[in-house]
């Protein structure tokens, strides 16, 4: 094994300023170029009490086991539609399995692991 060596040094590849693409402006300009409105801030409520708060009526969540794959599915639906609105795996990754479950022929034999 070679032993550690300290990394070469690199020069700067330029050393001239970087410019910016467009323009900077202060702010004080009201054109629609340079005018941006932020978007809300979000915030995320890590207290113990905030994990019991109660989910919109609209959705429901849970677990389900799909009887073809015998895979365990959480699936989002709406409450008032029944339409899943949202499930992990998705339908293909099930019928996936299922696909190479069946396809799969066990043959009996066993193969010797070689160096």
């Amino acid at each position: 094994m070679d032993p550690i060596r300290p990394a070469a040094s690199i020069s700067p590849v330029s050393t001239s300023p970087i410019l910016p693409l467009r323009p900077v402006t202060d702010g004080t300009r009201s054109d629609t170029q340079t005018s941006r409105t932020l978007d809300p801030a979000v915030s995320l409520d890590v207290k113990p009490e905030a994990a019991e708060a109660k989910l919109p009526d609209s959705e429901r969540r849970a677990y389900v086991r799909d009887a073809d794959s015998q895979s365990l599915v959480f699936r989002v639906t709406d409450s008032q539609t029944g339409e899943v609105v949202m499930q992990i795996p998705d339908e293909i990754v099930l019928k996936a399995r299922v696909y190479a479950r069946e396809a799969y022929v066990p043959t009996g034999e066993r193969v010797a692991k070689t160096a």
